[in-house]
C-alpha cells in the first residue's frame, strides 16, 4: 500500500489567527538579534558572522517550523483522526516531540499521536505528510553526507561537513549513510535512461553519413580488501588485494569524448560480463545505431566475454600495451635507451599502423636473441601478436575513427577506484568497497541524485510496509 496522508477531522481556524501566523517567528528573530549585539567583541565581520554561523541552524530551523505550521496547521492541532486500516475514529493520545534535522536547518517538532487499539497501530499523521525520515537526520543530510564520505575519508568526511554546516554528523554515521544510499542500488539505477542515451547519439549522428562510434573500454584495478566479516576494533585478518573490475561507455565527437555510462565492481569476469549484458538489454548499447569498438589490453578473460556478447563489434588492443611488449624486447635485445633499440620500435609500430602485422610476426620468429631474457621475450611477444593479430590493426582503427588507446579507462580507474579506495592504511570489506564504487559511479554517471531519489522512495516504502506487517488485535472471545 502506498503512502498518503491519513484522513483526519480538520478544526475551524479562526481568520485573525491565519493573520497572525508569522508574529512568533518575528517575535523570535527579534530576541535572536538583541542576544547577538548584546554579545562583547561584536566589531569585527569574522565575530559577526562566526556568531551567525554557530546559531544558523537553529534559526533556519524556527523559520522552517512557522512554514510547517502555517502549510499543516490542521494536522499539527488535530484532535480526532480515522485509523488508516479500519476507519474508526480515533482521539490523539497526547503530543509527542521530535528532533528534525536538514540542510537548511534544525528544530523540534511537537505533533500528535493517535494509536488504534484494535489494530494495533500508531502512527503521526504529520510525519506521513511531510515525508520525515524515521531518523532524526532527513534525506537531504544524508544526501549530502554521502556525497563526501565517497569523496574523502570518513573521519575527513565528517569534519568538513561540521565545519562547512555546523551540524554534527559523525565518522561512524557517515560510514552507515554511505551503505544505506547503496546497499539497493543496482547497476540499473546508476545508468542514465535508455532514452537519454538514444538522445546523445541522435545528436552526435545528425547530419552526418556515418553511424557514431560508440567506444567500450574494460579493464581491472586492484583495490586493497580484508577477510569480511571482522572485527570493529581489534585485529582484522591479513589484507588482500583484488581486482576491482569494471568498463566505460562513451561516444566520439569530433575529437572529443561524450561520457555514457560507467560500472566497477570487485567481482568475477563471469559477473561483469552478466552486468555488461545488462546493459546491452538495457537498450544502452544499441549496436544497430552506433559503431561499437572495444579496446583493452590483452587479458584473456576480457576477450572472451567480448566474443561471447559482441561478436560483431570492432577489436582493438590497446596501443599502449602493444607498445609495452615491444619496448620490453627492444631493451632485452638491443639495450635499454639504446638508438637502436628505439629505431626497431617506431619501426614495427609504423608497420604495425600499415598493415604488415605478418611481417611484423615474421620478423620476430627470425630475430636471434642476444641473451637468454631476450630468447624469452621474444618468443612471448610473438604468441602475443600472433593471439591478438586481428585487434593490432592500429592504421585501419584511426582511419575508421576509433580509439586505439584505452586511456579513457585508466582515467576512471584512477578518478572512480584508486582516489578512493586506495588510500594510506585503507583495507575494504569487498562489500563495502562496492558500496562507494556504485556511488562514486552514479557521481561520474551524473545519476546521483536518481540514487537519492530512489533510496528515499524505497526507504519510505518499507517504513509503510513494515507498520502494516502487525497483525490486527483478534477481538473475537470465542477465538
Amino acid at each position: 500500500m502506498a503512502a498518503r496522508v491519513i484522513p483526519m477531522v480538520r478544526k475551524e481556524v479562526p481568520s485573525e489567527s491565519r493573520e497572525d501566523w508569522k508574529a512568533p517567528i518575528f517575535e523570535y528573530l527579534s530576541e535572536r538579534l538583541d542576544e547577538i549585539v548584546s554579545r562583547g567583541s561584536m566589531d569585527r565581520l569574522i565575530d559577526i558572522t562566526s556568531t551567525i554561523f554557530a546559531g544558523k541552524a537553529e534559526i533556519m530551523g524556527q523559520l522552517i517550523l512557522a512554514v510547517i505550521k502555517k502549510r499543516h496547521q490542521g494536522l499539527v492541532e488535530q484532535e480526532h483522526c480515522s485509523c488508516p486500516r479500519c476507519a474508526r475514529l480515533l482521539k490523539r493520545r497526547g503530543l509527542h516531540k521530535r528532533q528534525v534535522e536538514t540542510m537548511a536547518g534544525a528544530f523540534e517538532l511537537e505533533r500528535p499521536y493517535f494509536y488504534c487499539v484494535d489494530c494495533r497501530f500508531g502512527f503521526y499523521p504529520i510525519d506521513e505528510a511531510l515525508g520525515l525520515s524515521p531518523s532524526a537526520k532527513q534525506y537531504d543530510v544524508v544526501e549530502v553526507a554521502a556525497w563526501l564520505a565517497t569523496e574523502l575519508p570518513h573521519q575527513v568526511a565528517s569534519e568538513a561537513f561540521g565545519r562547512c554546516t555546523g551540524m554534527e554528523f559523525s565518522a561512524h554515521s557517515m560510514h552507515e549513510c554511505v551503505h544505506a544510499v547503496a546497499r539497493e542500488t543496482s547497476f540499473a539505477d546508476i545508468c542514465p535512461s535508455q532514452a537519454e542515451v538514444e538522445a546523445k547519439i541522435a545528436a552526435i549522428a545528425e547530419g552526418k553519413r556515418c553511424r557514431p562510434v560508440m567506444m567500450m573500454t574494460i579493464d581491472g584495478a586492484k583495490a586493497p580488501v580484508r577477510p569480511e566479516p571482522s572485527a570493529r576494533k581489534g585485529k582484522r585478518g591479513k589484507g588482500d588485494w583484488r581486482e576491482a573490475k569494471g568498463f566505460r561507455l562513451y561516444l566520439i565527437d569530433k575529437g572529443r569524448i561524450e561520457h555514457l555510462v560507467s560500472w566497477h565492481e570487485i567481482c568475477s569476469d563471469q559477473e561483469l560480463a552478466e552486468t555488461i549484458r545488462a546493459a546491452k538489454e538495457a537498450g544502452l548499447i544499441p549496436e544497430n545505431r552506433v559503431r561499437l569498438c572495444v579496446v583493452a589490453d590483452g587479458a584473456a578473460w576480457i576477450w572472451n566475454r567480448v566474443e561471447e556478447l559482441f561478436p560483431r563489434a570492432k577489436q582493438v588492443l590497446d596501443f599502449y600495451h602493444c607498445a609495452e611488449h615491444l619496448h620490453a624486447v627492444a631493451a632485452a635485445q638491443y639495450g635499454k635507451g639504446t638508438p637502436a633499440a628505439h629505431e626497431w620500435v617506431e619501426a614495427t609500430l609504423l608497420r604495425l599502423f600499415l598493415k604488415q602485422k605478418k611481417h611484423v610476426i615474421a620478423g620476430l620468429k627470425r630475430m636471434k636473441p642476444k641473451s637468454a631474457e631476450a630468447g624469452e621475450l621474444i618468443v612471448k611477444t610473438t604468441a602475443y601478436l600472433t593471439k591478438h593479430a586481428k585487434r593490432i590493426d592500429y592504421g585501419t582503427a584511426r582511419r575508421g575513427g576509433y580509439h586505439i588507446g584505452s586511456g579513457a579507462m585508466e582515467s576512471s580507474n584512477k578518478l572512480i577506484c584508486h582516489g578512493r579506495l586506495k588510500r594510506p592504511g585503507a583495507w575494504w570489506y569487498p562489500s563495502h568497497a562496492n558500496n562507494i564504487l556504485k556511488l562514486r559511479c552514479a557521481k561520474q554517471n551524473r545519476t546521483y541524485s536518481k540514487v537519492i531519489d530512489l533510496f528515499r522512495e524505497r526507504h519510505r516504502v518499507r517504513i509503510v510496509r513494515r507498520s502494516q506487517s502487525v497483525e490486527p488485535r483478534n477481538t473475537n472471545k470465542e477465538a
